[in-house]
């Protein structure tokens, strides 16, 4: 794939968000608590001793979460009567 960012300004906020990723899977690596393996199982691991816990299972896990945590606020709002409406 290939991957064309135009301007400085777009650069410095894709490198941003870049470092902040590699900054947080530090940080999870580094602690190992119950929040790593819990982005692991949403990640796809399947549990074998022979599977490898890498960064892409905890980022894809990351991913899930956040993609779960948007869809619960629209529909608050939804349900609320504020916000968008479905349909």
């Amino acid at each position: 794939e290939t991957f064309q960012v135009r301007g400085l300004a777009r650069i410095r906020k894709v490198v941003a968000v870049l470092l902040g990723l590699a900054v947080f899977l530090w940080e999870v690596e580094r602690l190992g608590d119950p929040f790593k393996g819990f982005l692991l199982q949403l990640g796809g691991k399947l549990g074998l001793p022979s599977e490898r816990d890498g960064p892409y299972l905890l980022l894809r896990g990351l991913v899930r979460l956040l993609n779960y945590e948007v869809t619960q606020e629209l529909l608050k709002q939804a349900k609320g009567g504020r916000g968008r409406s479905f349909g």
